[in-house]
């Protein structure tokens, strides 16, 4: 097994595995609402894809809140989780600031990851990814809410997803 380590002042250990499943979590700076907004959750969601496909990654669930973004994915070299973090913090910040005229300094605050280790970890992450919005009572059924994976994933056997979701939850 490939690992990389880095550390970055004032921030946790990031340890990359080669070809691994990660959960992503990224956060706007003091928790600001940001995101609020349908078209700055477009941009990102558009920034996202991108660089997904750039760094050819699979990617299986996702969603964008107001204030922070989950992302389960499988990624191909440890190099890239860095370059990929940057470079979507980087030109998502640009494009929503330009779009909505924000004059924030900061946008975003750090991201956190984590190596998912067994099938088990990997559906109870997936479970928490695509009902984020339920939590956050963004909505109350998720097919009301249009900024995850689960309208992506086109989740049409309701039952097979629940149970899913209550093994795993």
């Amino acid at each position: 097994m490939d690992t990389n380590t880095f550390k970055h002042r004032h921030s946790p250990i990031h340890y990359f595995v080669e070809n691994a499943y990660y959960f992503f979590t990224g956060s706007v700076y003091m928790k600001r609402h940001l995101l609020r907004k349908k078209e700055a959750k477009e941009i990102f969601v558009e920034k996202m894809f991108h660089y997904i496909d750039k760094h050819n990654w699979e990617l299986y669930e996702w969603v964008v809140l107001d204030n922070h973004y989950h992302l389960l994915v499988k990624i191909k070299h440890a190099k890239d989780v860095s370059v990929f973090i940057n470079s979507l913090h980087r030109t998502s910040a640009y494009h929503i600031k330009k779009y909505l005229k924000l004059n924030v300094d900061r946008f975003w605050y750090q991201y956190w990851d984590r190596c998912i280790r067994d099938e088990k970890q990997f559906y109870e992450t997936a479970m928490y990814i695509v009902y984020n919005p339920l939590k956050h009572e963004y909505v109350s059924n998720m097919s009301e809410y249009a900024f995850s994976s689960y309208q992506w994933n086109n989740y049409g056997d309701q039952e097979k997803y629940r149970t899913l979701f209550r093994e795993y939850d």
